[in-house]
């Protein structure tokens, strides 16, 4: 099984004005990273937003990513969710789509119990046939331990961890741990201030956004790194560290978005809708890092631009997902008899055999065998004209 290590990118992912995935710059982001040299791709990350999307969109993004790589590189999609059943369902998605491996982060939201969390994890690992990557993120999900990992370690699916805890006591307990277990076990860190001391102690590489926006830089440490010229990795590993910080600076994940905006990748406008002071700060900060990510690539990589230029133009090619059952979607049916006729929202008891009585002339209910032609007429008539007096 060909496990993939090295520089795997937590993709940030670009939304358009209406907040829907923008196929076209996922594309150019995709050959903008393979390009640059990185190991592998993260869609469907917590960086990239992945609790803003529906199950249908999540597999849509996995779909873009996946076709524009085209085998160049290995996909490993999140999985992440507050309950089993969805985890599995996107990782059967990932392994029927040929992805190389998922990351399964524990349940969020509800606080769980240590047993009840490591319970999720192996009910997922049990349920798949697809390698995977546990994922600890404390600030947002379920810790994930270095005792659950040993734990977990042994069962075949279970390759390896990414731990963004940002704690090298934690990347260390996790190595010395698992290896014990399986000496193949793939321990990659989340945080990139320390890529470089845990590639000293036998990390197999990282899962970073700023891999996704300054590659230059991590796949510079991580190649140095395995051509033993330490003193360049740590350079590198130095110089980046200011950068991370101001990215960090403001509400994740705006700052990484704001400086991969500045690579030439159109991210779109914020998810979350920020307040005056707030954007200002923003336009500040980025404003700040443009000029520094200029010196940063002017000093340590001369003659690459800040802004990337694409070697091939990209199109949209897939059809965006029908969006999940909700009152504003007519042609969603709220029960399985139902004859959408438009004349209810969803939130009332509609059968085949009534309609809202203050919706028909008289209050008369009318079973749908007796509508004739006139009655269609004016069911039709008062829907558009609902329509249009709601987009007025």
């Amino acid at each position: 099984m060909d496990i993939p290590e090295g520089v795997i990118v937590a993709m940030l992912t670009p939304f358009d004005s209406q907040g829907k995935i923008n196929e076209v710059e996922v594309r150019r982001f995709v050959n903008f990273l393979i390009e640059k040299g990185v190991d592998g791709l993260f869609p469907v990350s917590s960086c990239g937003e992945y609790t803003h999307m529906d199950m249908g969109e999540r597999k849509f993004l996995i779909d873009i990513v996946l076709d524009e790589a085209g085998g160049r590189v290995p996909v490993i999609p999140g999985s992440g969710a507050t309950c089993y059943h969805k985890s599995i369902e996107i990782a059967n998605y990932a392994k029927e789509k040929g992805c190389a491996a998922i990351v399964l982060h524990g349940p969020y939201f509800f606080k769980n119990t240590q047993e009840v969390v490591e319970g999720h994890l192996k009910k997922v690992a049990n349920s798949v046939d697809i390698p995977i990557f546990l994922y600890n993120i404390p600030f947002f999900a379920n810790e994930v331990t270095p005792q659950m990992a040993e734990n977990l370690c042994s069962m075949p699916n279970v390759v390896g961890i990414k731990d963004s805890s940002g704690n090298m006591v934690n990347v260390m307990n996790l190595l010395e741990m698992t290896r014990k277990v399986d000496p193949d076990f793939r321990v990659l860190v989340g945080a990139e201030e320390i890529m470089l001391p845990a590639l000293l102690m036998g990390g197999k590489g990282c899962m970073t956004a700023t891999a996704g926006i300054m590659p230059e830089f991590v796949v510079g440490m991580y190649e140095s790194f395995k051509n033993t010229n330490i003193q360049n990795a740590y350079n590198l590993q130095f110089a980046i560290l200011p950068l991370i910080r101001e990215m960090k600076s403001v509400n994740f994940p705006q700052g990484f978005k704001e400086a991969l905006d500045l690579r030439g990748i159109s991210v779109g406008p914020p998810m979350m809708d920020y307040p005056q002071k707030e954007r200002g700060n923003i336009s500040d900060l980025k404003a700040r890092m443009q000029l520094e990510m200029e010196n940063l690539l002017e000093k340590y990589f001369p003659g690459i631009p800040l802004n990337y230029r694409e070697q091939k133009t990209v199109q949209p090619s897939l059809s965006y997902p029908i969006p999940t059952a909700s009152p504003e979607n007519k042609k969603d049916k709220k029960y399985s008899d139902c004859v959408v006729c438009g004349m209810c929202d969803g939130d009332i008891e509609c059968r085949t055999v009534s309609c809202k009585e203050s919706d028909i002339e008289g209050g008369k209910k009318i079973d749908i065998k007796d509508f004739d032609d006139q009655m269609l007429k004016e069911i039709i008539t008062k829907t558009v004209k609902k329509i249009l007096d709601e987009n007025k």
